[in-house]
């Protein structure tokens, strides 16, 4: 049910792309904190499709739909289990280019939607947790051309009481 509520949003996103353009974002993360002690800190991929929005000449709307997958690792604590983590969000980032000019140069960026985290663990201890959480991110980025950009942003979400998803994700975005 909550993967259909996703792609109707993405559904419902897409006529922007009439106003503006389309593009896609590759990411790798870095786990930290309660994500890295229950993944083992092993790093993992992302990958988002968004539209622009031009708002004025310095600020830029971007909402997305995007995947975060961690692969299993070693969890702290229990031995002989192994967890991975992963991640639906539906999110509306800002940009805002300090030099008003969204082509090129840096800005910075914030971005807050929904999430839907699934943990799961095998081995020893196994179990598996999902929840829709409130995500937060925010960073730098730079835009190199009109279609080729690089981001560092950290990222926030609980996920339970016990699991708190926080890590730095280094990003690069291509619109069409």
């Amino acid at each position: 049910m909550k993967v259909l509520a996703v792609l109707l949003a993405a559904a419902a996103v897409l006529p922007l792309s009439a106003q503006a353009g389309p593009g896609v974002r590759v990411h790798l993360l870095a786990p930290s904190g309660d994500l890295r002690d229950v993944t083992g800190g092993t790093p993992g991929l992302g990958a988002a499709a968004f539209v622009t929005i031009p708002l004025s000449r310095g600020l830029v709307l971007r909402p997305l739909v995007g995947i975060q997958l961690l692969p299993k690792g070693d969890t702290a604590g229990l031995p002989g289990t192994k967890s991975s983590a992963t991640s639906a969000d539906l999110m509306v980032e800002a940009l805002w280019f300090p030099d008003e000019e969204p082509d090129r140069g840096v800005y910075l960026l914030g971005a807050v939607g929904g999430q839907q985290w699934r943990v799961s663990a095998t081995g020893a201890s196994p179990s598996n947790r999902s929840a829709t959480r409130i995500g937060a991110s925010g960073g730098l980025g730079f835009q190199f051309s009109l279609r080729l950009g690089v981001e560092a942003r950290i990222f926030w979400s609980p996920v339970d009481a016990t699991l708190t998803a926080t890590g730095l994700m280094v990003a690069a975005t291509v619109r069409f």
